[in-house]
This record gives structure tokens, sequence and C-alpha cells, in this order.
């Protein structure tokens, strides 16, 4: 497994241009989570809200780091909340690959308060 190769095939599966799923990264049994999103093994269903949260999400790789066992990538999110307020999203996943390059753990890490911040809101008013 070629991490720079790895890190092609993962650009073709982010984002709604996406020609690759993200499932189809995963070995089976393999997890997902990031801050809103407990660790599932539900990859599709993973795609499926992020598509109705973020029908135009593109999300570019901006550095990379890995070897054949795992590593970790940069990225900026962008898209419409809703289909209404325009969101970019900085973050930072981090993954682990079986022998055949397929992920068996990937964590992703973002601030939440830069939604908030660019919606023009807080978590407190959403709790009123």
């Amino acid at each position: 497994m070629d991490w720079d190769e790895w890190t092609t095939k993962l650009r073709l599966s982010l984002g709604a241009a996406a020609t690759v799923r993200l499932r189809e990264l995963f070995a089976p049994g393999g997890t997902f989570s990031d801050p809103v999103t407990p660790p599932t093994t539900e990859i599709a269903s993973v795609e499926e809200i992020t598509d109705a949260s973020f029908p135009d999400w593109s999300q570019e790789v901006t550095a990379s780091y890995g070897n054949t066992s795992g590593g970790a990538f940069e990225w900026v999110g962008r898209g419409t909340l809703g289909g209404t307020t325009r969101i970019e999203l900085h973050g930072c996943t981090m993954v682990e690959l079986d022998g055949a390059g397929l992920v068996t753990r990937w964590r992703d890490y973002f601030d939440l308060k830069e939604i908030e911040t660019q919606m023009g809101s807080t978590i407190e008013e959403y709790q009123a």
C-alpha cells in the first residue's frame, strides 16, 4: 500500500463531485467518528447525512502524511449548510489502515465553534 496512491483515491471520494464513495475506502467493520458522530460502522449513513446537510460539499486535502499502517491529512471543507449558509470548515483526519490499505478506523477532528461563528449564532442560543 502506497500512501500517495491512497491519498489520490481519498481525494476522489470527498465531496459532492466524488467519483469514489467514501465507504469504498473502508474495511468491513471499519469505524468512522467525528465531533458529532460517535464511532460507527455505518459509513453509508455518514455519507447520506453529509449529502443531506451539505449537498454541495467539497473537501480539499491540504497536507498529508502516512505510511502502510495509516496517517493523517489536513483538509478544508466548503459547502452550503441546509442550502442557506456558506460554511468553510478546517479539520484533520487520522486513519488506521489494514494490510490492503482499507480504513479500519477514521477519526475526523474539527472545531464546531467555526460553524457557529459563520452562522452568527452560539450553542447557547440553540439551548434556549
